[in-house]
């Protein structure tokens, strides 16, 4: 189904790049003088939403066999750039945010990588990443040359898939210096801001109305979560509002897993704890962000049953990549909570 989505220009981050461009003499930040940037990035927005994004979600719907597991239209773009602002430190109260020791050009790539880092779904899931280069030629009009679309789509494609030896690493890969001309980017850095971001923009309002069994895990964690960067402190915040009967939901994950609601909430909070571990390997010195802290609410009628979860995830002794090490059963037990609220509800004889 096609999803409509106005093409605004008012992200904090775009605002941010309108700025510098209005500065004097910013045309000497950025490689290739005489190209309007804010008008090209305009231009790279409406035609992504126009020929891409709009049919995102059929792709996937199409791609899946039936099921759109969660929104990834151009609504979800603007998520993701919305929290690259909040990572680099965009409107904090900080003395002096990572956006500041940002380069004019560095904010250019971002955003446009940002852009074009799920448009290749129109077409299946299956290697989306590695579409983002032909589809930057082809929504740019010439306007960019190759290097620039090089740069701009490596950093877009580190985002997620594999690199092209089978491994997970894919900001590895990308070098930690580049330009085009004289101009100067990290893309490592970019990549990383960009990984985190689409990580965390998770929200209610991405959460599909499709109910086939393997999307009600997926947008169920959308309704229910609320992911909060903290750039002050250095932390993620992932705060979580289960409603009646969540707590005991038993149902198969996008992979045909049956399991628990809340342990589904444990391997989707294991996965986000090893983006932060890894992003931070990339971003630290810059936008360094220490841990993550859960809560998770427990409610039943709007009423407190039992008391919340709450843990911080942070890298201690020998690292791991296996989930079920980061988030383990300690901390979250679907199983457990299950049964304790068949048995609160028997106590009080209104389940």
């Amino acid at each position: 189904m096609t999803q409509s989505y106005d093409v605004k220009f008012s992200n904090p981050l775009e605002i941010h790049l309108k700025e510098l461009l209005e500065c004097e003499n910013s045309h000497n930040d950025f490689p290739h003088c005489g190209i309007d940037r804010f008008d090209l990035y305009k231009n790279i927005k409406s035609k992504l939403n126009d020929d891409y994004y709009r049919d995102v979600d059929s792709g996937l719907t199409k791609d899946s066999g039936g099921s759109a597991y969660t929104h990834h239209d151009l609504g979800h773009v603007d998520d993701v750039i919305r929290k690259a602002g909040q990572i680099v430190g965009l409107g904090s109260e900080a003395n002096t945010p990572a956006i500041e020791h940002m380069k004019p050009y560095e904010v250019f790539v971002l955003l446009v990588a940002c852009l074009i880092h799920d448009a290749g779904n129109k077409t299946g899931r299956k290697g989306h990443a590695a579409k983002a280069r032909k589809i930057l030629g082809d929504v740019s009009d010439d306007r960019l040359p190759q290097k620039e679309i090089s740069i701009i789509s490596n950093v877009a494609k580190a985002h997620g898939g594999e690199t092209l030896s089978g491994g997970k690493d894919t900001i590895g890969e990308l070098s930690p210096k580049d330009g085009v001309d004289n101009t100067k980017v990290r893309p490592q850095m970019l990549a990383a801001i960009l990984r985190l971001a689409d990580e965390l923009a998770e929200n209610y309002r991405r959460a599909s109305t499709r109910n086939e069994p393997e999307s009600i895990f997926p947008n169920l964690y959308c309704k229910r979560i609320s992911p909060h960067v903290d750039y002050e402190s250095r932390r993620l915040t992932l705060d979580f509002t289960l409603s009646d009967k969540d707590c005991k939901l038993l149902e198969k994950d996008e992979h045909g897993v049956e399991m628990y609601f809340l342990d589904y909430i444990a391997n989707r909070v294991s996965k986000t704890e090893l983006e932060r571990r890894y992003c931070d390997r990339y971003l630290r010195g810059f936008a360094t962000f220490e841990e993550t802290r859960v809560k998770i609410e427990l409610l039943r009628k709007a009423e407190d049953w039992a008391d919340p979860i709450f843990f911080t995830l942070k890298e201690n002794g020998y690292p791991t990549d296996k989930p079920s090490e980061i988030v383990t059963k300690e901390l979250i037990d679907g199983e457990r909570i299950a049964a304790r609220y068949r048995a609160y509800c028997k106590e009080h004889q209104d389940d």
